[in-house]
């Protein structure tokens, strides 16, 4: 029935296709029965009619750069992937707003408004392949939230899908209204558990005249804390004011090459604005971070310089894979939020729990708006270390709440906060639902998440490192484990791969076909014609490579899955005939080679 609403071609299937959206960046793994491209509002609505009356699962996806298990399919059934949902519909310059469907990603939908000097400020770090529904769904909003705030004040209206598949508009295109409950707002953040958004109406404003960027290092990370503090009371007002450990400086030198010196922290600090006034402020930030004990202090409005650091940033995260060989990191208990005047004392503490553990944590973030991001960087194939996380996160949660912090400033709850939503929420999230419950009664849309419907979140087999020791032997691929268990699974390839933006399914992009060859190295994929077509599906172009981060070596990834499935009795048709015209002719076309060696004996005779 989904084919005579999409057609056949929006519609998977095949495992092969499936298990590529069984995960997104965190430790868990879910299979979804079906996949689903829609393509309009229309067969959306279809598709939650059928989904609904049936009680089938539904779970909607952008780009799958979730690292709280917000996409994942625990409830199996329909994931409704938006990727072809990707029109810039209107650009009403004049009026400062633009409309758009969800699947567009975000940094397409800036080059879109290059040309009418605007832009859209919510600023992610994963911009190159991340999705505005995606965003709009767990309320993104990256590094220069501290001026420009979140997703949810840049959203001026929506169109929803809600589970039984009636529509609804939220909102209008003007900048303020006070015409009944805000609606837009109880579905931006609600990742996918009340409705599915089919439209957004944005706002938009006009790009800054003049940019510039202050860098500064630290030997005491207290004293970077104490600097952001006093930086914001002096009313300096950065577009963003980033932080990043002596871990992160020494990962981002290695993959960038950046030639940083050696510090604790880093602190980086952004303004926009007029030139004269950003100025003026350059000179206040330099000052207190100079009593502070800052050093090196530079800054500049050049912006291939300050883009270079600003680049370093956004794929921090995939870059700390390159850390340590073998290991993976992992974001357990990442993106708690602090009052402002607690921040110095929480970088403080994570350093003090990574010590009393004996785990490596890097820890960056917005220090701006209190946003932190501790990240843990562990061996998946130990188990004691799995144990170990838990426990750090326990700390990590405990304290947030403590200092009446948030337990998710800008990633979602999802999946992977449900162990916390109790303590985090209190009696709001008996309120939530209840909002749940009068929207989606039967519970279809994206279950399990965000402690609506359980507030368990272990459940055995879901764990996608639990077969990482059960490697096949008789695979080439045995060798490539830790180059595969490297890739993070940010999808910031997505942006370059030229057969993914072809195809927009997972399984034909680089992302894809690593997770492929983790699933088939571990014995959860048997080689087959399907797996052979997916891997088949390659140029070797190495765009995925030069983007990669953690520098994953697709390429040869692919290459050798290729062999092994050709070692098992899975070659392409053309490959066969190709081999045998080799053997039985030398040559690739199947030509008889006599009459030309003939001529280059008479030409050699001649000359």
């Amino acid at each position: 029935m989904l084919e005579g609403i999409v057609g056949e071609e929006n519609v998977k299937v095949d495992r092969v296709d499936l298990l590529c959206y069984s995960n997104d960046m965190t430790p868990y793994k879910y299979e979804p029965d079906i996949l689903v491209f829609p393509t309009s509002t229309e067969e959306v609505s279809k598709i939650l009619r059928l989904a609904n009356t049936r009680k089938i699962a539904v779970t909607t996806r952008g780009a799958g750069t979730s690292v709280v298990g917000g996409v994942l399919p625990r409830g199996g059934g329909i994931i409704l992937d938006m990727a072809k949902m990707d029109k810039v519909k209107e650009v009403k310059g004049e009026d400062l707003y633009v409309v758009v469907e969800p699947g567009v990603v975000l940094d397409k939908l800036n080059k879109v408004l290059l040309p009418h000097g605007l832009f859209f400020p919510p600023d992610t770090g994963s911009s190159s392949a991340c999705t505005i529904g995606g965003m709009a769904a767990t309320n993104a909003s990256g590094a220069h939230a501290m001026k420009y705030g979140t997703t949810k004040d840049w959203i001026l209206g929506l169109e929803v899908v809600l589970a039984d598949g009636r529509v609804v508009k939220t909102g209008t295109p003007v900048f303020k209204t006070s015409s009944g409950y805000n609606l837009t707002h109880l579905f931006v953040g609600s990742e996918g558990t009340l409705g599915v958004i089919t439209e957004l109406t944005l706002k938009v404003i006009p790009l800054p005249s003049y940019k510039a960027t202050v860098s500064v290092f630290f030997d005491e990370i207290e004293k970077a804390g104490k600097a952001s503090t006093d930086i914001i009371l002096a009313g300096v007002r950065a577009a963003a004011m980033e932080f990043m450990d002596g871990t992160c400086i020494e990962v981002i030198n290695e993959v960038f090459n950046l030639g940083l010196p050696k510090a604790q922290g880093l602190m980086f600090i952004e303004l926009d604005g007029q030139e004269k006034s950003v100025k003026e402020e350059i000179k206040k930030i330099t000052e207190i971070c100079r009593k502070r004990g800052g050093r090196n202090i530079e800054w500049t409005d050049d912006p291939q310089e300050y883009e270079k650091i600003w680049e370093a940033r956004k794929t921090l995260v995939a870059s700390l894979a390159r850390l340590k060989e073998g290991y993976v990191l992992t974001h357990f208990a990442e993106d708690p939020g602090f009052p402002i005047s607690e921040v110095k004392e929480a970088i403080k503490e994570f350093q003090k729990i990574s010590e009393k553990y004996g785990i490596t944590i890097a820890t960056f973030g917005h220090t701006g708006d209190g946003n932190i991001h501790p990240v843990m960087i562990i061996n998946p194939d130990d188990p004691q270390e799995w144990r170990k996380v838990k426990l750090v996160e326990k700390e990590f949660m405990d304290l947030t709440l403590r200092k009446k912090g948030t337990i998710s400033a800008e990633h979602g709850m999802g999946l992977c906060k449900i162990p916390f939503a109790r303590t985090g929420l209190g009696a709001s999230l008996n309120v939530m639902k209840k909002i749940k419950e009068a929207l989606d009664p039967n519970h279809i849309l994206n279950p399990g998440k965000m402690g609506l419907d359980t507030e368990e979140r272990e459940e055995p087999g879901h764990f996608l490192y639990q077969d990482s020791a059960k490697i096949r032997r008789d695979l080439f691929l045995k060798k490539y484990k830790n180059e595969i268990t490297k890739c993070f699974r940010c999808g910031l390839c997505r942006a370059t791969c030229p057969i993914f933006n072809q195809t927009m399914v997972e399984s034909a992009g680089a992302r894809g076909k690593v997770l492929l060859s983790y699933f088939l190295l571990t014995g959860q994929l048997e080689p087959s014609e399907k797996l052979l077509e997916a891997f088949n599906l390659c140029t070797l172009c190495m765009h995925c490579t030069i983007t990669c981060p953690a520098g994953v070596k697709v390429a040869e990834i692919v290459e050798t899955a290729r062999r092994d499935l050709a070692s098992k009795g899975f070659i392409h048709p053309a490959h066969k005939a190709i081999a045998k015209n080799i053997l039985k002719y030398n040559s690739v076309f199947g030509e008889n080679a006599t009459p030309k060696a003939e001529l280059a004996e008479s030409l050699k005779e001649a000359t």
